[in-house]
């Protein structure tokens, strides 16, 4: 019997993947690629493009890309495992049962009978509604002036009580410990189980594939606390990833341009702006904004609008997205709301289109956080003052192109009526370093996320070979100064290919690697070569900076062990260590 490696990747040789996008999409071949306007967002001019030949597409116009796996899980909001059935099926093949210790199937059935349990649940509580036990909910839905539209939309409904829905999801079929694993119900003191949302509108959490995943919960009797209870960590939930409207902005993107996300704080914001006709707006849910909230956003749209409350705890939470947000890589804006009001009160007071020119008029972060520290001195005070221009500079250093540091040095003079040259100089010699008592770790991360020269000789070295450009060849001086544990095992993959007389194929990158989380290996996937240059020519060039470049960092490395390091036989093994890099750099400026 095939092993499941072997099984994954006949079904792949026998899925065609310009056949099976063709079951969704229209393609017309132009030269050697085939095009489609992207499934995956809207756009009017088609972006998307199909490799025959490597097995793999990508959309130059929102950045996804992916092998016939990854295409058939998004067009099917599915999992991995169960896309494989399905390409299975189409190549007439028996999915084998590959046995194992089982753990793997009978978490993947957990999951699917969690998934099965939250659906039936959210449904109850929708046809709950339109009993006449929910008075309460539906005087608190028109008091908040939501029509029918949005709460079919968002799949609100109500909780009759501590037993009725435990009551419903019994006679389905479903036992108390699948129900108490979804976070629907739990123990009582008496060994009962109660419905944990008991009372409460329902407002049910649902992923970027349709999947229920947990509830949020709204308590409607003023005298009870706390206002909202929701699902805790469960097999199929966890609150620092999910983003509340999300699967709604992932349909928006398929039927017209996504322009920017908004984010506010909680999901009645998403909804009242939403049904005032504002429908990119999404929320975390009682959390902080995460990295892995950022990641997923940047899936959708590079362009974000911070929209918190106005109040104190709006502004904190703010100035911690912020950092989050930018080193995701999104383009970063901040919308002022008045003090003490949030999205969903402005809506109702001011109308949509006034709430429509508040996110116009939103700051990019530069700003924003400039104006902020403005507010917070007295900048009529010398010192004070000083510390304004201090904080502002620091986040002016951040920023890679010297146009943009001057239109924000420009906007520090404004504020502080220092003269421009004295402010160029003191960012030339500002301290912008914040040195963490941390412990020692491998500096390749930090190496290779930096967009330097080093990263972009990587790229296009890299991005040759595996692409089979003429010019391309392995180079053991390459290998040995790739300092990302990443690219050596691509590296590998593709002198691998070439020590057996194989041909290195783009789509098998999918098979390594999560390429859409990983920023380097996705550039590489997909880079974009072009005629303007003489690429052979820097292709020679890049090889020539990786290796000296690669030969600094590890000599740098290698220097500063040496000084921490009072072992004296172990000194010795990094000094010797050293001189071989030195030697070889010494060789490197001969040629």
């Amino acid at each position: 019997m095939d092993s499941f490696e072997e099984f994954k990747q006949k079904v792949k040789d026998a899925n065609d993947i310009v056949s099976v996008v063709s079951k969704y999409q229209t393609l017309n071949k132009k030269g050697k690629t085939w095009w489609s306007n992207c499934p995956f967002h809207y756009e009017k001019t088609p972006s998307f493009a199909v490799n025959e030949v490597e097995q793999y597409y990508h959309c130059f116009g929102c950045g996804v890309s992916g092998d016939v796996f990854k295409f058939v899980q998004h067009m099917e909001g599915c999992d991995f495992y169960d896309a494989l059935k399905i390409l299975a099926e189409n190549a007439g093949l028996a999915v084998p049962d590959f046995g194992g210790d089982g753990k793997d199937a009978e978490r993947k059935k957990e999951r699917e009978q969690i998934y099965a349990v939250l659906r039936e649940a959210a449904l109850h509580y929708v046809k709950n509604l339109s009993l006449p036990d929910a008075k309460p909910a539906l005087e608190y839905i028109s008091k908040r002036r939501l029509n029918n539209e949005v709460v079919r939309a968002f799949g609100l409904g109500y909780s009759l009580g501590w037993n009725e829905v435990v009551d419903h999801l019994r006679k389905r079929g479903y036992s108390f410990e699948i129900m108490q694993k979804a976070g629907i119900i739990d123990k009582n003191q008496r060994g009962g189980y109660y419905d944990v949302y008991a009372k409460r509108l329902i407002f049910p959490i649902i992923n970027s594939n349709d999947n229920v995943v947990g509830f949020s919960a709204r308590v409607l009797d003023p005298n009870s606390n706390p206002k909202y209870r929701n699902t805790g960590e469960t097999p199929v939930f966890q609150k620092n990833e999910c983003v509340y409207g999300i699967n709604l902005i992932k349909k928006l993107r398929r039927t017209e341009e996504l322009k920017e996300i908004i984010i506010v704080e909680g999901q009645m914001d998403v909804i009242s702006v939403h049904k005032s006709g504002v429908k990119n707006a999404v929320a975390c849910l009682g959390t902080a904004l995460t990295p892995n909230h950022a990641k997923q956003l940047k899936k959708y749209c590079n362009k974000v609008v911070v929209c918190f409350d106005g109040d104190g705890a709006g502004k904190k939470a703010t100035l911690r997205s912020l950092d989050i947000l930018v080193s995701a890589g999104l383009d970063v804006y901040v919308a002022s709301m008045p003090a003490g009001i949030d999205p969903d009160e402005y809506v109702l007071a001011n109308g949509v289109e006034s709430y429509r020119e508040l996110i116009a008029d939103a700051k990019y972060w530069v700003e924003y956080l400039i104006r902020e520290y403005a507010s917070k001195y007295n900048l009529k005070r010398a010192e004070e003052r000083n510390l304004f221009v201090v904080s502002a500079l620091n986040i002016i250093k951040k920023l890679q192109s010297n146009t943009e540091q001057n239109v924000y040095l420009e906007l520090v003079k404004s504020l502080s009526n220092i003269s421009m040259d004295v402010l160029r100089r003191d960012l030339e010699n500002i301290d912008n370093v914040k040195v963490e008592d941390t412990e020692q770790k491998d500096k390749e991360e930090n190496v290779i996320t930096k967009e330097n020269a080093y990263v972009k000789a990587v790229k296009f070295v890299m991005g040759a070979l595996l692409h089979k450009k003429d010019y391309a060849t392995l180079n053991d001086d390459v290998k040995d100064n790739l300092l990302d544990s990443d690219i050596q095992k691509l590296y590998d993959y593709i002198y691998d290919c070439k020590q057996n007389g194989k041909t290195p194929i783009v789509s098998h990158v999918f098979d390594l690697f999560n390429v859409e989380s990983n920023p380097i290996i996705n550039d590489i996937v997909n880079f974009n070569f072009t005629d303007s240059i003489n690429n052979e020519g820097y292709y020679n060039d890049c090889v020539k900076l990786l290796i000296r470049s690669g030969l600094e960092i590890k000599q740098k490395e290698i220097a500063n062990k040496i000084a921490l390091e009072s072992d004296i036989d172990k000194r010795k093994e990094l000094s010797k260590q050293l001189s071989q890099i030195i030697l070889k750099q010494n060789q490197l400026r001969k040629k």
